[in-house]
């Protein structure tokens, strides 16, 4: 009989969940420190607003591959065989935690500057998806990478990921 993406043994779940549970809290926490500082770093630098876009998004890209790739491989090497939902869960968590910490931080920041706070959901709701989707995209770039024993096929899979990705795009815009 197979296995279901996210079948385990109770004594199995408790552990995965406890690892997992502890990789995503501490790889988002993390991200989102090194997003917050990026944020404010850039900031106080004096260039125009369209490079800071484009440097947040930059850095924002490379460190949510790095973190979300670290967290899947971390599960994967303390937990060898884990079902592939799981990495999945992780690589989304990852993300989901680190945004939330970091709306959190920016939210709070004009608390203790004596400033007008603005609603979390200020924060919170406008990075929600495309911090998701990059965790996503990266979770399933990186569980392709770990689990497809076939180089050509992993291969295949990822041209065909970004091969949709780009038509997506393009069919949006």
């Amino acid at each position: 009989m197979s296995r279901g993406i996210l079948d385990h043994t109770s004594e199995e779940g408790q552990v995965s969940m406890s690892t997992v549970g502890r990789v995503v809290i501490i790889a988002g926490i993390l991200l989102a420190a090194i997003h917050f500082g990026i944020d404010y770093g850039l900031n106080a630098l004096n260039v125009s607003a369209t490079w800071i876009q484009q440097l947040e998004l930059g850095f924002f890209l490379f460190f949510s591959w790095l973190a979300v790739s670290s967290g899947i491989r971390t599960v994967d090497k303390l937990l060898p065989g884990i079902a592939i939902g799981w990495l999945l869960i992780t690589g989304m968590g990852i993300g989901l935690w680190a945004h939330a910490v970091f709306s959190l931080a920016k939210w709070a920041v004009p608390r203790f500057t004596g400033e007008e706070p603005l609603s979390l959901l200020y924060y919170l709701l406008p990075g929600l998806l495309p911090s998701l989707a990059v965790s996503l995209l990266v979770a399933v770039l990186t569980t392709i990478t770990l689990r497809v024993e076939s180089r050509w096929v992993a291969t295949l899979l990822r041209v065909l990921i970004f091969g949709v990705l780009a038509l997506f795009i393009y069919l949006w815009m």
